[in-house]
């Protein structure tokens, strides 16, 4: 005897259900290409509402003139659990069919998570943090001018970016957010407030302070994380940069094509692996992070000081970070070569530190 289809509600769904047919608004919609030694390829994904919830969804088949907002019927779609979140699968045995005309109150339901726990394999969560660093731009949309604030947003776990489009951001303030959109730019997880997002102020019920993490335990790009290991290889191209002082552009010879009267400025640059025992990451550093420890204030580090040079910087930099054990602070960024932490600041390893990572350590074993 064959299995029957089973229509069921999104709040239904579990990690277990096979064979399902869902009737669902379609409340986001994405489109992806992709391109492999087999030959190209497209896939959908977006979120799927009813009266109940809401709930992520890939299709390997779909109707190319779906839009947002359109009712579709989804038979034999199976349901699975994704980085810990259930998602609906759609593949070559389901069959969607539209019903025009139709359409749907969606219940919206938004897990709450952690900022280190965001991924935009969840699009729309609740998330509470403190704001910081704001600041405001006017845009122009639709032909209609319009406020735009950005800024940072912080938990005990971590950072990421906030923008903010007509609702201002208050600094200091710590905030509640329900339905906040997670993307990534740049490398960078975002967290974008909208018009259905609902702001709310709250008492904070988590301290912001340092978040120490082991280095296997870092799978997305979050900011504000504190790293401690030891540097075990150097870049040979670590060094002295020199930079347009108009511009701001590196340069290749002592002028610059776009500004060739400008004088030059000395900027830093230095990537390395970090190695704490549970993996390693490759990391990046400038100037603000790193020059204090090659021992020149930022007044020396000129080309008016004769005694600055491309090999007195680059011995310097393997004096003091090569084979040091060091704590960074920075910002995971991932793209195609992978994860890299772009450092804001660096420390050698002192008594302090030992003091804290042993006090962390204890308590993991409590």
């Amino acid at each position: 005897m064959s299995d029957q289809v089973k229509r069921l509600k999104i709040s239904e769904l579990t990690p277990s259900t096979q064979n399902v047919n869902i009737l669902a608004s379609i409340v986001s919609l994405q489109r992806k290409e992709l391109k492999n030694e087999r030959g190209e390829s497209v896939y959908y994904y977006g979120i799927l509402g009813d009266d109940t919830g809401t709930i992520s969804f890939t299709a390997w088949i779909f109707p190319q003139t779906v839009r947002i907002g359109d009712v579709v019927e989804i038979k034999k779609a199976s349901v699975r659990e994704y980085k810990g979140i259930n998602r609906v699968y759609i593949d070559a045995g389901s069959e969607v069919i539209m019903h025009p005309g139709e359409s749907m109150d969606v219940r919206r339901s938004y897990s709450q998570l952690k900022i280190k726990d965001l991924s935009t394999a969840q699009p729309y969560v609740t998330v509470e943090g403190r704001v910081s660093n704001v600041r405001e731009k006017e845009l122009e949309r639709d032909g209609k001018k319009t406020m735009m604030y950005y800024g940072d947003l912080d938990d005990d776990t971590g950072k990421v970016r906030i923008s903010s489009f007509e609702k201002p951001l208050k600094e200091g303030s710590f905030i509640r957010m329900e339905g906040a959109k997670v993307s990534e730019y740049n490398g960078r997880l975002r967290i974008t407030v909208g018009s259905r997002t609902e702001v709310t102020e709250i008492k904070p019920s988590f301290q912001v302070g340092e978040r120490l993490y082991d280095i296997h335990d870092i799978s997305s790009p979050l900011g504000g994380v504190t790293v401690n290991g030891f540097i075990v290889s150097l870049g040979p191209k670590s060094g002295l940069v020199m930079r347009c002082s108009v511009c701001n552009s590196r340069l290749d010879d002592i002028h610059c094509p776009d500004h060739p009267e400008a004088s030059v400025a000395y900027d830093l640059f230095a990537y390395f692996t970090l190695d704490d025992g549970t993996g390693s990451i490759q990391c990046t550093g400038g100037k603000a992070a790193l020059l204090s420890h090659l021992g020149f204030t930022l007044e020396e580090y000129a080309p008016e000081n004769k005694t600055i040079s491309r090999r007195l910087v680059s011995s310097r930099l393997q004096e003091k970070l090569l084979g040091r054990a060091v704590v960074i602070e920075g910002d995971v960024t991932r793209n195609q070569s992978g994860t890299s932490v772009r450092i804001s600041s660096l420390n050698y390893v002192d008594t302090d530190f030992m003091k804290k990572l042993e006090a962390r350590m204890g308590a993991d074993f409590q």
